[in-house]
């Protein structure tokens, strides 16, 4: 039996080889372990169990299986981005104030303006902050990137505090600093996530899933050879939660790539909910 953890949006290469079973087996593709959010309560709907199912009725025609086999091939392999002292640390605080209300990212209704302007080229690392008990598959638009790692935090200190800075006005200078809320030493990326480019990224419960963005730019030439269609700057993009009844729930915040040179005007620091405080291995991010 095979079995593999994939959030809403995630893509996986799966091969299987049929060959050696006998004629008349049937293989079942199920999900076994994910209840469905809708219809009745968030987390606790029917289970949709039946993905799909495989049948063996014929024999490979033309001399046999000429595949390469799985464990002779030859995948490319992705370098991964090394942070820098200096890498710009962005925080995304997944916030409920609780069970039934809407979820936001730091607070921030979706419609409100942007708050985060990246300078074009820039290499970033998002820290997703999930204080709830539910993972969330986290998508962003434009972008490719890589899971660095994830440590777990004391999720109920972290959020009473949060939310004591909410209702205090949002001071900069009170944001509570996630490294005070660490309770383990970072975890490295996932088997299936290692290595490898995603737009995806399953934020664990009661943890920070940390993924950095390299030379983050938009498609400013020509696109498909239309003219005019290349992006122009400010150019705005969105991530959000791939849950669908989440990401229409607000979960979901746009971001702004700004031309290199100028000045990120309108960026509010620590009041975007995540600040600049931050730990990667044991160092601070600024």
């Amino acid at each position: 039996m095979l079995n593999f953890l994939i959030g809403p949006a995630e893509r996986y290469d799966l091969i299987v080889d049929f060959s050696r079973m006998p004629m008349g087996t049937k293989v079942t593709l199920t999900n076994y372990h994910a209840p469905v959010h809708y219809p009745g309560v968030p987390g606790l709907g029917p289970q949709i169990s039946e993905i799909m199912q495989f049948r063996v009725t014929k024999r490979l025609s033309g001399g046999g299986d000429k595949t390469k086999p799985p464990k002779r091939l030859n995948l490319p392999t992705v370098a991964p981005v090394e942070p820098k002292p200096d890498t710009r640390r962005r925080q995304w605080v997944v916030y409920q104030h609780e069970i039934f209300t809407t979820m936001t990212f730091n607070a921030v209704p979706f419609m409100e303006p942007s708050q985060d302007f990246i300078k074009a080229g820039s290499t970033e690392i998002w820290e997703y902050i999930n204080p709830n008990h539910d993972a969330h598959p986290m998508h962003v638009h434009l972008v490719n990137f890589q899971v660095l790692n994830r440590q777990p935090i004391d999720a109920a200190g972290y959020q009473a505090d949060y939310e004591k800075w909410i209702y205090g006005g949002r001071k900069p200078e009170d944001l509570p600093v996630l490294a005070n809320y660490l309770t383990g030493p970072p975890i490295p990326p996932d088997p299936d996530e290692a290595q490898s480019y995603k737009d995806t990224v399953k934020a664990y419960p009661e943890t920070v899933t940390r993924i950095i963005i390299p030379e983050i730019s938009p498609p400013t030439g020509t696109i498909a050879s239309i003219p005019g269609s290349g992006t122009e700057f400010p150019a705005t993009y969105i991530h959000h939660c791939h849950l669908l009844e989440h990401e229409d729930d607000d979960l979901m915040r746009p971001w702004t790539i700004v031309a290199d040179g100028v000045a990120a005007a309108g960026e509010r620091g620590g009041e975007r909910g995540g600040g600049h405080g931050g730990e990667h291995g044991g160092g601070h991010g600024h």
